[in-house]
Formats: C-alpha cells, sequence, structure tokens
C-alpha cells in the first residue's frame, strides 16, 4: 500500500506538470493573486510527498521561521512551485539521505545571480544531499529535458518539464529561482516571492 501510495503521488505530479506546461505553451497561464500561507503550503506539500521520503527512507528537516509571513501569490500555483522542487529533491538525494526546508525574510542585495528585483520577498529553499551538479551543467537546469538530444543532467532529480514550470511560474509572481550547487555536497534550490502587503 505504501508503494502503491508514492506511485499515486509521482502520476499526480506528473499530471500537474503536463497541465502546467500546456497553459505556458498555450500563453494560458493565469495567475490569481491572494494572500497565501507559506507555512500552511509547505506542510501541506510534506504530506503529500511523505510516501515517498518514507519509501526512500529520507530525512525531512525543518528550518522554518516562527512566523513565516504570508505571501501576493497564486495558491495553486505556489503549491506546484514547492511540489515540484521537493519532488526533485527526493529523486536526487540517495536512500538514507535528508533533505532540509528552510524559509527567511529576503531583501535583494544584488549579491545573488539574477536581475535586480525589489522586495521584501520569502526566500524558501530546499536543500537535497546528493551529488550535486557540476558548474557547467547549472545554466541547463531550468531547462527542458524531454527531446533526445538534450541529455540529462547528473545530480538533478528532475528529468522533464518541472523545474522549467517553476522558473515560469515564480517569475510570473514577480520573484527569482535559482540553484547553488557543490560535487558531493548535494544543491539547494531557492525561490523568492513577493511579501503580502498585509503582513505587518
Amino acid at each position: 500500500l505504501q508503494r502503491i501510495k508514492a506511485n499515486i503521488e509521482r502520476m499526480n505530479s506528473m499530471l500537474n506538470d503536463l497541465i502546467g506546461v500546456t497553459a505556458i505553451d498555450a500563453g494560458q497561464l493565469e495567475i490569481r493573486l491572494t494572500v497565501v500561507d507559506m507555512a500552511e503550503v509547505i506542510e501541506d506539500t510534506i504530506i503529500g510527498a511523505r510516501a515517498q521520503l518514507e519509501e526512500n527512507e529520507i530525512t525531512l528537516n525543518m528550518n522554518v521561521t516562527e512566523d513565516v509571513p504570508p505571501v501576493e501569490a497564486d495558491p495553486d500555483s505556489v503549491r506546484q512551485i514547492m511540489s515540484n522542487l521537493l519532488g526533485n529533491a527526493i529523486k536526487s538525494t540517495p536512500a538514507g539521505g535528508a533533505i532540509e526546508i528552510s524559509t527567511h525574510v529576503y531583501e535583494e542585495n544584488g549579491d545573488t545571480p539574477g536581475e535586480e528585483i525589489r522586495g521584501p520577498f520569502l526566500r524558501v529553499s530546499i536543500k537535497d544531499s546528493g551529488g550535486g551538479i557540476a558548474p557547467k551543467d547549472l545554466d541547463r537546469v531550468f531547462e527542458r529535458f524531454y527531446r533526445a538530444e538534450r541529455p540529462l543532467i547528473e545530480g538533478l532529480g528532475e528529468t522533464g518539464v518541472g523545474l522549467s514550470i517553476v522558473k515560469s511560474l515564480v517569475e510570473a509572481h514577480g520573484g527569482r529561482v535559482w540553484v547553488d550547487s557543490e560535487i558531493g555536497q548535494g544543491s539547494i534550490f531557492s525561490f523568492l516571492l513577493p511579501i503580502s502587503e498585509q503582513f505587518d
């Protein structure tokens, strides 16, 4: 039953990716902004992936601030972002390994890759304990890998369109996503979403 549940979780993730990439390619990506409780989204994502975590005996560590500020975002999009990034971390992490999810308030200061964007943001990071991604492959991480001529990236769990969808969804919210990785140490995927103005 545990294995069946884990497979259902994987199939659900693949179906959401198919729907997402179809909407993006058709120019029909709809972002309906509202106030989203990120702590609840993170908790729901973990519950949704529990069977896969248990099947692979992966330990999940939380380093989440006590009062996670709400973000201004589309609830379905945020859930897909979290689901895809956690799914990638699970695929990247060997059996018996560990994953860490962390959050903190973030002000853009130009010290990280990408264009300068305004804050404040909530930064969410998912760290895996996989083999890490080679520097030469980092620029390709958020590309699609479904074409035969695109070789898969070693150390990356994602083998399809999930991370490209993450990039599209995060950027549609005015945020940014990137990866830091070290061979033999694993990878950290981080994304920024704007904190709701209703947060005091």
